[in-house]
């Protein structure tokens, strides 16, 4: 089985969170411990300025830190490059969400253990995609073979150091005025004037 990972294009993402919705219906995880989250990006945070949106879940990474720093072995990646968790072996000690530089374990307090993104794991077996890019009505949001990532970007502005785990979402840049936008914002970061 070829190696898969998100392909999320900058430009066309409205921040509409149907992504989000749908992973929350497929999955059912509980609204305060969200698998994937919506978040807008606008340098100065002007209701009317440009803006671009990150839609943003377990990125699977190369080197998981939730891997690693899981005691139980709830962990485990994948031949198709996903890392699912194991919910029956969680001890919900929440290392893994400590590890994790984006997030993506997520504690399920009603259940007294973490939880996360796996890919539509069920979905892909059956060879369908994963619920959120199914659900995505720009096609901003797409499932990808990792060795096909032409024009594509691993990081944009703030995106947690690759070198930790080598996240494999991949990133298509905006355009115009959104171009412009993250143009000025890797710049700020670069100055060390994030605000």
């Amino acid at each position: 089985m070829n190696e898969v990972a998100f392909l999320i294009d900058l430009h066309r993402c409205v921040g509409c969170a149907a992504c989000a919705v749908a992973c929350r219906l497929e999955n059912g995880w509980p609204s305060d411990a969200p698998w994937r989250r919506v978040l807008p990006l606008n340098l100065r945070r002007h209701p009317g300025g440009p803006t671009y949106f990150f839609s943003v879940a377990c990125h699977h990474c190369e080197e998981p830190a939730c891997l690693k720093s899981c005691p139980s072995v709830a962990y485990e990646k994948r031949t198709d490059g996903s890392v699912i968790h194991r919910e029956e072996r969680c001890l919900g000690c929440r290392y893994c969400e400590m590890a994790c530089p984006f997030g993506a374990p997520r504690y399920d307090a009603a259940r007294g253990i973490v939880r996360k993104c796996d890919l539509c794991r069920h979905r892909l077996d059956a060879g369908e995609q994963p619920a959120c890019v199914v659900a995505c009505p720009t096609e901003a949001l797409r499932l990808i073979d990792v060795a096909a990532v032409d024009g594509t970007k691993t990081a944009v502005p703030g995106f947690s150091d690759l070198a930790l785990c080598r996240p494999r979402t991949r990133f298509r840049p905006p355009r115009g005025r959104r171009q412009q936008l993250m143009r000025a914002i890797e710049e700020r970061l670069r100055s060390g004037n994030g605000t």
